[in-house]
């Protein structure tokens, strides 16, 4: 007799499950996909509910596109061949970034922390800033291959007593579910996507610009689909550089709105993914599942990464899983393989999801 088959528990870390909001915005006939005052209202209105989120009082450029898009734009639109790049990296994502910048001919100095830890002894750390003199220092805010969050407060005041011009910061997996400070980093480019806590599809990505940034965007004068500088001029001109996407921006700004208007505000959504992070982490514990982060790193709230039960390879494991419902991610670099990751993101982040992802792994540890 065939078994019936199991509804769906969404765990990956991005794309998450759409939010009602989203989904709505994104039904909604807008009327027209040209540039008109009621898109540029829009697009102002987004720009500011992801400000708050972000917490800068800078610009925030929207973009047509994958998170991918903004990262690469932000370091297209601010470098030149032979610029110095310092990467911090705790993980694929951090390494990641120098491998960006030194693909478009920057000369680039990696520091390059084990992927189970987080940023914390900074002293190596100024002595590359102060050594090396780069343009742009980069990190990553949540580096969701190791499950980690990385502090940051510490590393943007070290750049700005270093005088390094540009603080880069991927906070594509953070943003919405974990306290942003991209003004108190010192931080000139926070980068962001839709797919995660924001709960929208992969379609839109985001960035902060500071002043100091904008100087540097229109010296280097770079041109292209990812270029921010004709973004600075959007409300004074009446246009975007292309078409806009109507139903991306809308689906953007009902995710951060249901961020802002939720129980408690943003710290409450923030609390909700706190929450649910530690309940995954303590009930993974209970089950003798290991975390794959070391001692004394911050884990995530958006995301936990933890190794493949012994006696399981990856493989095996995930289609256990699967033949449940439960659907998880696996990981990448060292941890390929080893690594399996749920992603308690944006409309992930409940504990009955979170409870009932618990209750499979046991039945799939015990058979």
């Amino acid at each position: 007799m065939a078994h019936k088959p199991y509804a769906p528990i969404p765990m990956v870390p991005g794309p998450v499950t759409l939010h009602p909001a989203v989904l709505t915005a994104m039904t909604r006939d807008y009327g027209s996909g040209q540039i008109e005052p009621d898109y540029l209202k829009l697009y102002a209105e987004t720009g500011r509910n992801l400000a708050q989120l972000m917490g800068t009082q800078h610009d925030v450029v929207l973009m047509t596109g994958e998170g991918m898009l903004a990262l690469w734009a932000a370091l297209k639109s601010c470098l030149v061949p032979g610029d110095r790049v310092l990467s911090v990296g705790t993980g694929v994502f951090g390494d990641g970034i120098g491998d960006m910048a030194a693909s478009i001919g920057c000369e680039v100095l990696e520091v390059s922390l084990p992927y189970n830890e987080t940023i914390d002894d900074l002293t190596g750390i100024e002595d590359a800033i102060r050594s090396f003199k780069p343009k742009m220092l980069t990190a990553v805010h949540c580096e969701t291959p190791s499950g980690t969050l990385n502090p940051l407060g510490d590393l943007g005041a070290l750049k700005q007593a270093c005088g390094v011009p540009l603080f880069y910061v991927d906070a594509v997996a953070s943003v919405g579910g974990a306290p942003v400070q991209a003004d108190v980093w010192h931080a000139d480019l926070v980068l962001g996507g839709s797919q995660k806590c924001l709960s929208a599809p992969p379609s839109m990505s985001f960035l902060s610009v500071s002043p100091a940034a904008w100087e540097v965007v229109e010296a280097v004068g770079y041109q292209g689909y990812d270029a921010i500088a004709p973004f600075r001029t959007v409300q004074q001109d009446g246009r975007c550089p292309y078409t806009p996407y109507w139903h991306g921006t809308a689906a953007l700004n009902a995710g951060a709105l249901a961020i802002l208007n939720e129980k408690g505000g943003m710290q409450g959504c923030f609390d909700r993914h706190r929450e649910v992070a530690e309940r995954c982490r303590a009930g993974l514990a209970k089950l003798g599942v290991e975390l794959w982060t070391a001692e004394g790193a911050v884990n995530s709230p958006t995301v936990t990464a933890a190794m493949v039960p012994e006696g399981f390879t990856w493989p095996e494991w995930r289609q256990g899983l699967r033949e449940r419902g439960l659907i998880v991610s696996g990981s990448f670099g060292p941890m390929a393989g080893k690594v399996f990751r749920l992603g308690h993101m944006g409309t992930q982040a409940t504990e009955a999801l979170v409870d009932a992802a618990l209750d499979v792994i046991e039945s799939v540890m015990q058979d």
